[in-house]
This record gives structure tokens, C-alpha cells and sequence, in this order.
């Protein structure tokens, strides 16, 4: 069973797919291919997609969108997957950051920042994570001190993603009355962006911030309110749309290995499984989009779609391993970033574990053990 579209979603996907069908799209996704794995962004498939307003349709017009309902961003999601055009800096950039900005950004700001974004000219950073707080943002140590006409930012950000390529940075930090957003130019004097070596299929970055100096219109939704805040923003991440379309597309690949063993039938059973388990999580995600289209997301439904799908990713991971075995991985029988990538699935936009957490506790379930 699948998701029901309308017939404004099934045109919208029609004309997606014509664009991405084109050559040059082809070219570019050829031609990146060759490229080490930090420097693999189709640009010119982004900048073809903000022509034509599909980058953000869910973004009112004068933004760069086509003031469309979240679900049209959803089905961008599952097309850029289905198509293997690299989607880190669309989620980073759309999903995650745009959704703050339309939330909480004042109009200068949305004005001065989202046009770019939607054209697929600029990118944005994300910046929670820290070494020492992980997924408990309550524990971050990054911290804004109040200056003349502005702040003082001190701390460092890790395990961030394309950040060598974004210009600006959202960046979490404690403040006198709590948690407040920052939007900083990550080229500003006294950031440092390092890249750190990791086992991640695309490089994490550390971002140092020493005394950095962000004005009062660099703000990001009301001071000390960056709680609230981050609270409604990563339950848009936790739909499970992003998550569940990559499980999907690795369940292709490990479908072409499976039937090319023909003789496991352990493997078609699992592959089986995994296709039923990946239709659920599919109707689990759109429930959570149609929902928020309504002005209604649940951050414990979001919690439980992003452990689903997460999950779901990793497993399917795991199968194309197994199709192949490990030498054939080795030699490039399963695509090694596939299997980089899998275990972040269950890390990113909170563990498996915090989000068991926020289900139990929205449930009423007690605590998870």
C-alpha cells in the first residue's frame, strides 16, 4: 500500500522527474562521481531545481518557492534519493535550516537569506552537536556573551557535514537567559572550519568559534528562546521522509544482488521483509507531512518515524553487505559510502536511544532502559 496523491503531487513528481532526466543532469552526476566525496555537490542540478522553484516549493514565492504544501518537499526528497543526486546540502539547506528561518527568522533575514538558499546559490551549516553534549542540546557549552551592538561567540561545533561548503552557519549557544540561535558567516574572523577523519561516507567537520562576533540582526528567533525553537525545528528533520527514501533506494541496490544470487533464500526473505517494513515506514513518514501541512506535528510520532526509518536504513544496509559478502564489498561490489553512511542514520538529528525516549515519554511510558 502506498501513500495517496493528489493530482496537483502526481504532476508536480511528473514534472520533477522530466528535469531530472535531462542530460545534463546526467553529466553532472557523472562527473562528480570522480571527485573526492567532501567536494560532491551537483550545483548545477540545484541551480536547475531553484530555476524552476522546485528546490523549495513549499518557500511562498517571493522566497523562491512556489508556496506549495510541506508534502512537495517531500516528494523533492524521494526524487533527489531515487535519482542518486547527492541531497546532504538539500536537507542541511531546505529541510533543516529553511524550515528555522521560515520559523523563526525576522523578515530582513528571511529576505537576505532564503532567495539564495531556494535558487541553490548558498548553503547553510547546521551547528548543535558538540562532543561533549551530543544529542542532549541542555548540555551544550558554546556560549554568547553580551557585547556592545552585539555577541561574542565562544566553542566548538562537531560532526557537521558539508560545512566546508556553506557560507553561513546556524550555531546554537548558551546566552544569560538560555539557549539562543545565531545565523554567522562562517567566514568571519575568529572561525576556524577543520575537517576531522572519520569512518562518515562524507567528511565531519569541527568548527572553532574564538571570540566571533555576531551582531544583534544575526539573532535567530527571540534571545533565550532557541529552545522552543530547535524543539519544533528538529521535529520537522524527524518526519523520516529523508531517512526512509534512502532505505528504499538501498533496497534496490541489495535487490539487483539478491536476484543475481538467485539461490539464497534467506536473502529474498529478508529482502521481502525489508520491502514490507520500507512501505510501512513510507506511510508512517507521509502521515507525519499531511499532518504538518495541517499545522500539527507530534515531536513523539516524529521520534518514532525517524527511529523507524533510521533503523530501517541500517538493516538494508546490512542486506547489500550480505549479498555480496565482505570481499565483494571490498571490491566494490556494494558502494562503500553506502555502508559509511548507514550507521549515521541512526546518529543524525538525534540517536535511536533519544528518540525511544521522546515516544516513551510522550506515551507515558516511563523511561527507556
Amino acid at each position: 500500500m502506498e501513500p495517496t496523491f493528489t493530482p496537483d503531487q502526481q504532476r508536480f513528481r511528473a514534472e520533477l522527474r522530466g528535469l531530472l532526466a535531462l542530460p545534463q543532469v546526467a553529466d553532472e552526476l557523472a562527473a562528480i562521481a570522480a571527485v573526492p566525496q567532501q567536494d560532491r555537490h551537483p550545483e548545477g542540478v540545484y541551480r536547475l531545481l531553484g530555476e524552476h522553484a522546485m528546490l523549495a516549493p513549499d518557500w511562498p514565492e517571493r522566497y523562491g518557492g512556489r508556496g506549495l504544501p510541506a508534502t512537495y518537499t517531500a516528494i523533492v526528497q524521494e526524487e533527489l534519493t531515487a535519482h542518486d543526486v547527492p541531497d546532504t546540502v538539500f536537507i542541511n539547506t531546505i529541510k533543516n535550516a529553511g524550515a528555522l528561518l521560515l520559523f523563526a527568522a525576522d523578515r530582513e533575514q528571511k529576505m537576505r537569506h532564503l532567495l539564495p538558499l531556494a535558487r541553490g546559490e548558498a548553503s547553510i551549516a547546521v551547528l548543535y552537536t558538540e562532543s561533549e553534549a551530543g544529542s542532549d542540546l541542555a548540555s551544550l557549552c558554546t556560549r554568547a556573551d553580551r557585547v556592545a551592538g552585539g555577541w561574542r561567540i565562544t566553542g566548538v561545533k562537531r560532526y557537521s557535514v558539508k560545512t566546508a561548503h556553506a557560507a553561513h552557519g546556524v550555531i546554537a549557544a548558551r546566552t544569560e537567559s538560555g539557549i539562543t540561535l545565531f545565523l554567522v558567516p562562517l567566514a568571519a574572523e575568529g572561525v576556524e572550519v577543520r575537517r576531522l577523519e572519520t569512518l562518515n561516507a562524507e567528511p565531519f567537520y569541527e568548527v572553532v568559534f574564538d571570540g566571533v562576533f555576531a551582531a544583534d540582526a544575526d539573532v535567530l528567533g527571540p534571545v533565550g528562546g532557541g529552545w522552543f525553537v530547535l524543539s519544533a525545528g528538529l521535529a520537522i528533520e524527524r518526519t523520516g521522509i529523508d531517512y526512509n527514501a534512502k532505505a528504499a533506494r538501498w533496497l534496490d541496490l541489495a535487490a539487483e544482488r539478491v536476484n543475481a544470487a538467485g539461490d539464497e533464500p534467506v536473502l529474498v526473505d529478508r529482502l521481502t521483509d525489508l520491502r514490507t517494513q520500507v512501505a510501512a515506514g513510507r506511510l508512517l513518514a507521509w502521515r507525519l507531512m499531511e499532518r504538518l501541512d495541517d499545522g500539527d506535528l507530534p515531536s513523539e510520532e516524529a521520534a518514532m518515524s525517524k527511529w523507524f526509518n533510521g533503523e530501517l536504513g541500517a538493516r538494508a544496509a546490512r542486506l547489500c553487505l550480505d549479498a555480496c559478502g565482505a570481499a565483494g564489498a571490498l571490491e566494490g561490489g556494494v558502494p562503500a559510502a553506502l555502508l559509511r553512511e548507514a550507521p549515521g542514520l541512526t546518529l543524525s538529528a538525534g540517536t535511536s536511544e533519544i528518540m525511544l525516549q521522546i515516544a516513551a515519554s510522550g506515551l507515558c511510558l516511563g523511561g527507556v532502559r
